[in-house]
């Protein structure tokens, strides 16, 4: 099982061992990873972006908002603080006490007593003409603000009543709430306090208002009564629908005790918040967090007024927060997609444009491996791909020129095993003949035939072998002067052998029979009549990674044309085919030094008329190439 798995593995992951699997990799990730990298960016950036630039705006307006409603506030509280400064308000409410104060205890009205004057019922003249005035009075106040405030009460020290309402008459409660009214401004010694929203019911229905109670303090600091100022909330809506419509979500005020002040959606109007996770999370005095309302996620933006300790929460929705962002971000999206996809179609096209030469390439040097040479890579280009299709196109012809290489050397091989066989004529047996010849010579006492014969038996013996055998530089020259030896015997001493004197190493490895070929071509064709004597001198230099050998003769030498011809027939194979037999030695060498060191090294060939030929003999200090270097 794990056997198939692998195979199946290794069947899906073989497209990607190809070129064109890793360039489209390759494309994929420079293209789609920094792509959808810079669109997740791009949108969350934008996305963050949006929201500071609303919390910012949305600050912004709640500034103003929150500048209007102290400006209210401190209006309605201006209204309170007006009776202090009105003496007919203060003198009206004194004459109402001392009325009250002159009553015997059992007729004084119990706080909170209101007074049906338009029926007259259970009032006396006395009170109807007190009400007449102090009601004067509150519509003086009650129309100083023109906007938003209901309802101005006067209380009396002894809680009697005075008030004149816009609209929705008198509220109904103020029975129960004037207690708390009363401890409330008491205890702030003629401040303004603010009073909570309240849900009020009067003949106009029920409706939310907030007031502002004061008491009434004269000049010589003595309480005369108390003054209520009542305002509908719709004055706050007034202000807040504006912020509602621009941030298309929904306002909540919240007093410092944790009461709703005000509800844009009218749900929590009047209810205590104090403990709510929105109140908890908004304990500075401004700032922004995400909750959920009713399941729905919502930008809270909220801002308290330093005036009244109002804390105004403004909740945005987060669809229609991100509305433009969500819009951008498909937006972009769908322009992703679309530029990866031309980006991809675009990659593949560049990338099988790209490894097509390639895999043409591949297929031509498949066609190699079979054996088949005849093939040539189509160039189309100057880059990297068109220069390796030259070199492959190269190589190619190198090849198929070291194969000609091989098989006429191989041919030129065998030519010269054979012309060694056919010269070869049992060398053994020559030899044995020779050592005959020499102890009959000195049987006879004749001591010149005798050293003859040995000169030549030895020369025999030292020429048996293979041509590619090495030998020190010693035996080689040991052989050369036996050579030259045994031809002054036959010239009467005319050659003259200079070796210059441990300017060589003698153990330095040499190919056998290096030198008596090119002494014998000297012999044989400069040997120049005129001259008693001639010199063959040896001489020895060598560069860095070369060994050079010249050998020069003081002969007739050539002229110009002699020794290009000589040069042709050295170095052309097929001039070699119609050779006359001049220069074969100089060319066994040269053959003999390519065959063991390479088609750089054999030997050059100088000359001048009438002065000598110089012959130069070059190979590797390093032998690293058919040589035997334990000759």
């Amino acid at each position: 099982m794990k056997i198939r798995q692998s195979g199946l593995l290794q069947r899906i992951l073989s497209p990607l061992n190809r070129m064109e699997g890793k360039l489209f990799i390759v494309f994929l990730f420079l293209i789609i990873l920094p792509i959808g990298v810079l669109s997740y960016i791009s949108a969350e950036r934008y996305s963050k972006s949006i929201e500071r630039n609303t919390v910012t705006y949305v600050s912004q307006i709640s500034d103003k908002m929150i500048s209007k409603l102290d400006d209210y506030m401190e209006d309605i509280k201006k209204i309170a603080i007006i009776p202090s400064y009105l003496d007919e308000i203060k003198l009206a409410l004194k004459t109402s006490n001392r009325y009250y104060e002159s009553l015997p205890l059992t007729t004084q009205t119990n706080e909170g007593t209101i007074r049906d004057l338009e029926n007259n019922i259970g009032i006396s003249n006395e009170e109807v003409q007190l009400f007449r005035r102090v009601e004067g009075s509150t519509y003086f106040l009650n129309n100083i603000k023109s906007n938003g405030s209901n309802s101005v009460y006067l209380f009396d020290r002894y809680g009697n009543y005075y008030f004149t309402t816009k609209s929705g008459g008198i509220r109904g409660d103020l029975t129960t709430v004037y207690p708390k009214w009363k401890e409330l401004a008491y205890s702030e010694h003629g401040t303004p306090v603010l009073v909570s929203p309240q849900q009020v019911s009067g003949r106009a229905g029920t409706d939310y208002v907030f007031t502002v109670v004061r008491e009434i303090i004269d000049t010589n600091f003595e309480s005369i009564g108390m003054i209520a100022v009542d305002a509908n909330i719709e004055v706050i809506a007034n202000i807040v629908k504006d912020l509602d419509s621009a941030t298309q979500g929904t306002t909540l005020i919240v007093d410092d005790t944790g009461k709703v002040v005000f509800d844009s959606e009218k749900k929590y109007l009047a209810q205590e918040l104090d403990s709510s996770d929105l109140f908890i999370q908004a304990s500075e005095t401004e700032g922004s967090f995400h909750t959920d309302i009713n399941g729905a996620p919502v930008l809270s933006i909220y801002k308290q007024s330093k005036n009244t300790g109002w804390k105004i929460f403004i909740a945005i929705p987060q669809n229609k927060l991100m509305a433009d962002a969500i819009r951008i971000r498909n937006f972009t999206l769908a322009s992703a997609i679309a530029i990866v996809a031309f980006a991809l179609i675009i990659s593949l096209i560049v990338i099988f444009t790209l490894t097509k030469p390639l895999r043409t390439l591949v297929r031509l040097m498949k066609k190699v491996q079979t054996g088949n040479l005849d093939v040539t890579f189509p160039v189309r280009s100057r880059d990297e791909v068109g220069l390796v299709g030259s070199a492959f196109n190269r190589m190619i012809i190198r090849v198929q020129s070291l194969i000609d290489d091989v098989y006429d050397a191989g041919q030129r091989k065998n030519e010269a095993e054979l012309e060694a066989l056919q010269n070869q004529i049992n060398p053994h047996f020559i030899y044995n003949t020779l050592e005959s010849i020499r102890m009959t010579a000195v049987i006879n006492d004749d001591t010149e035939v005798s050293d003859m014969t040995q000169l030549l038996g030895k020369l025999l013996r030292y020429g048996m072998g293979s041509g590619t055998e090495t030998v020190t530089l010693n035996n080689e020259l040991e052989h050369l002067k036996m050579y030259l030896q045994l031809l002054n015997y036959r010239f009467g001493n005319r050659f003259v052998l200079q070796i210059p004197e441990n300017a060589v190493d003698p153990e330095l490895k040499v190919m056998k029979l290096l030198f008596q070929p090119i002494v014998e071509n000297a012999v044989y064709h400069a040997m120049d009549e005129s001259k008693p004597i001639m010199y063959i001198q040896l001489k020895y230099s060598q560069s860095d990674i070369d060994h050079i050998f010249e050998i020069s003769d003081n002969g007739v030498g050539m002229d110009e044309e002699t020794l290009t011809q000589l040069q042709k027939k050295l170095y052309d194979p097929q001039s070699r085919k119609t050779s006359n037999g001049r220069g074969i030695g100089l060319r066994n060498v040269h053959e003999r030094l390519k065959l063991l060191f390479g088609n750089n090294y054999g030997i050059g060939i100088s000359s001048e008329l009438g002065i000598g030929t110089t012959v130069t003999v070059r190979f590797p200090i390093n032998q690293q190439k058919g040589v035997n270097n334990n000759g």
